[in-house]
């Protein structure tokens, strides 16, 4: 038989319940099930990986596999094609994939905005001599942000426009969050749209926050969610009910004591000690947040990023609401 048609055979034979191709089997020896997961490079991957390290997965029976990526908007496409089991993505982004009508439900909430926009983790930062003081003085700037027309974007603008400031002469500038201070620093773009541990860093090199995106746009909004595939999470309702568990206990870990997740984040990415020790910590809930959900549709359709209206209640996992 050839080598090619032995493999087929070989995965018609497996019974796991994702088949062949996919990332999840069972050890019928530790009783554990291996999950896959993407996150975003940084903080979000980081958080997985401190759960992990502190046995809140292995304790729900998964044995997690972390991967990371440049973000939320690149794993949906790892989560759809089946390289990983669940990704965690901003909320824009899965929704903008779920009126392109893909598959997905979001099964556990992530990261959320603080309710007191002078502490909130993202904002975007200009230099102390540019001449923007204020959020009004962001009207027809360049403003970096990580991706075009997604959850950057969208809040500045929601933000900007809850106090009455201009939007339609901005423009946007892409860049990954780690090039965006120094296209700052050499005058091609007036601001940058950083998110935590870049907002830390700008402040280490007198950068000044004029405005916090979320906060302002919508205080405690959640932000960041983890997303699988509905037929996934239909056949494995206990390793999805699982995963949530082991990110809630992550969660009430890092509230309860943050300072040994900051001394893993500097082993567990790039981050100096002192970004590390001053960086605000996001927010995190595993539950999902269906009226922000709701509003960011809403905001979505208004600035053109979606065509129709997209059902928040049909995005959420069952027992994901809170």
């Amino acid at each position: 038989m050839p080598l090619v048609l032995r493999l087929v055979a070989i995965c018609a034979g497996l019974v796991l319940i994702a088949g062949c191709g996919s990332s999840q089997s069972s050890g019928e020896e530790s009783g554990m099930t291996e999950v896959h997961v993407s996150d975003v490079e940084g903080v979000p991957s980081a958080f997985l990986e401190y759960g992990k390290s502190q046995g809140y997965f292995r304790d729900e029976g998964i044995d997690l596999k972390v991967t990371s990526s440049v973000g939320g908007a690149a794993n949906i496409p790892a989560v759809t094609s089946g390289e990983v089991d669940i990704a965690g993505s901003n909320i824009t982004s899965v929704l903008l994939a779920k009126s392109q009508g893909l598959p997905l439900t979001i099964i556990s909430g992530a990261t959320y905005a603080t309710t007191d926009p002078r502490s909130d983790f993202s904002a975007v930062l200009v230099p102390p001599d540019s001449g923007i003081s204020e959020p009004a003085d962001l009207a027809g700037k360049r403003i970096a942000v990580n991706t075009l027309k997604n959850i950057g974007d969208v809040t500045i603008k929601a933000a900007l426009e809850e106090q009455g400031v201009p939007v339609d002469g901005i423009k946007f500038v892409e860049a990954g969050f780690p090039d965006m201070l120094p296209l700052l620093e050499n005058g091609e773009v007036d601001a940058a749209w950083e998110i935590e541990p870049f907002v830390a860093i700008g402040a280490e090199q007198g950068l000044e926050p004029v405005l916090r995106p979320y906060a302002e746009a919508r205080p405690g909004m959640m932000v960041g969610s983890f997303v699988t595939m509905e037929q996934f999470a239909a056949e494995n309702p206990d390793v999805v009910r699982a995963f949530r568990a082991g990110v809630q206990k992550t969660v009430e870990s890092i509230e309860q004591n943050p300072e040994p997740y900051r001394k893993a984040l500097t082993r567990l990415t790039d981050m100096e000690p002192a970004v590390a020790d001053t960086m605000v910590i996001p927010p995190s809930r595993s539950t999902v947040d269906v009226e922000t959900l709701s509003w960011m549709a809403d905001r979505m359709q208004q600035y053109g990023l979606i065509d129709q209206p997209v059902d928040p209640d049909a995005i959420v996992a069952e027992g994901a609401a809170g």
